[in-house]
Formats: structure tokens, sequence, C-alpha cells
């Protein structure tokens, strides 16, 4: 991911060559596969995707986890971020607005 650019949102900056996530500029400690979920959500902006996408996005070589684990992760982005910027589409998928 380096070379990508640093996504700024309200309080919430996002640098991927850092692979760090700050909120009111201080650092948000995050797993691999929370901070590759976050990244793609924000840098497609009210665009929707499937648990599956943001799995394969996020895990592409991972058979043991599967889709099912991207609820979690989305659940722990939240309450870490503590922010209402990734919204749930009931029975599709998550959606990242500003």
């Amino acid at each position: 991911m380096t070379g990508m650019a640093v996504l700024h949102y309200d309080d919430l900056c996002i640098d991927p060559n850092q692979r760090r996530a700050f909120v009111n500029g201080r650092v948000v400690e995050m797993t691999t596969m929370e901070f590759d979920i976050l990244y793609y959500l924000a840098s497609h902006p009210g665009w929707t995707f499937t648990r599956e996408q943001l799995y394969q996005y996020a895990m592409p070589d991972d058979f043991a986890a599967g889709p099912e684990s991207v609820t979690s992760r989305i659940y722990k982005i939240r309450k870490k971020l503590n922010i209402n910027a990734i919204h749930t589409v009931h029975g599709y998928g998550y959606r990242f607005e500003k």
C-alpha cells in the first residue's frame, strides 16, 4: 500500500503508507485486516460492499476465517474509532459515508 493517498474525514485520518489510523491526532491500534477493511471502505465513500468483497480484499489468501469474520472486524473498527462513518446496509453489506 505504499505511495497511496492519505484519507481525511473529519477527525479521522487514514495513512496507508504508515498503515495507521488516527482519530483527533491519536494513533488507533488496528489489526492488519481491520486496517485493510477500513482503508478499502474509506477509499470508496458511498460505495456498498458485501462481506465477501471486503474479505477478498483484506484476506485474499486466508481460507480459515471466512467472510463471516468481516462482521466482527467491522464491529471492532467502529468501537476503536468511535465514529459513525461505517454503515450497515441490511441484507447486503457495508458502506463508508463521509
